[in-house]
């Protein structure tokens, strides 16, 4: 009777174990309510100002987008939010209302981008940037062995050596860049570099 237990218990650990390791997290965004009259106000169709822009990092650009947002309350909370999740372990969100008010622009082959069309304010401009890169090193494939005996065929030496190969690899780079601008006049036109 006592090795049935064990067995059982042996059985139901890992299940427990597997049901824990699959929690989906839970799901966090900004307390603040989302101002759609100050969003609407800051990247309406009559503003004069404009950001233009350059991409610092060359880039295959395999994603090719600025991102614009309107910085209102409820924006800066959620970047609080993600500044204080430094390892990135939970699920922190916009609301679908809050991100339908972004703006997308493409980046251009130099790494050039402009934003039309704002009011002054505090806007949020991000882009992520993928690099493939090569590099060159060694590894070792083998160990050569090598005896050394004298004339009357005692053992005199010994020495080995690594049997190196060239290689050539392949890596990636993910990088976010981002940056805070404040447009404070009518009309005006800031340049800068993420």
């Amino acid at each position: 009777m006592n090795t049935r237990s064990i067995g059982l218990v042996t059985i139901l650990v890992p299940i427990v174990f597997q049901l824990q390791a699959q929690k989906t997290p839970k799901v966090i965004s900004p307390n603040t309510p989302f101002d759609k009259v100050a969003a609407e106000a800051m990247i309406g169709k009559d503003g004069t100002c404009t950001i233009n822009g350059l991409v610092s990092k060359k880039s295959n650009y395999m994603v090719n987008l600025v991102e614009l947002y309107p910085c209102t309350d409820y924006f800066l909370e959620f970047l609080e939010l993600k500044k204080k999740d430094k390892k990135g372990k939970k699920a922190i969100y916009l609301s679908d209302e809050a991100f339908s008010y972004r703006i997308l622009t493409m980046i251009g082959a130099d790494g050039s981008f402009e934003f039309k069309g704002l009011n002054p304010g505090k806007y949020y401009l991000q882009t992520r940037v993928v690099q493939t890169k090569v590099g060159n090193g060694e590894k070792q494939v083998g160990t050569e062995t090598t005896t050394t005996y004298n004339g009357y065929g005692v053992q005199v030496g010994q020495g080995s050596r690594a049997i190196m190969e060239k290689t050539r690899y392949l890596y990636q780079t993910d990088e976010n860049l981002a940056k805070i601008v404040e447009i404070n006049a009518n009309g005006q036109v800031i340049n800068l570099t993420l």
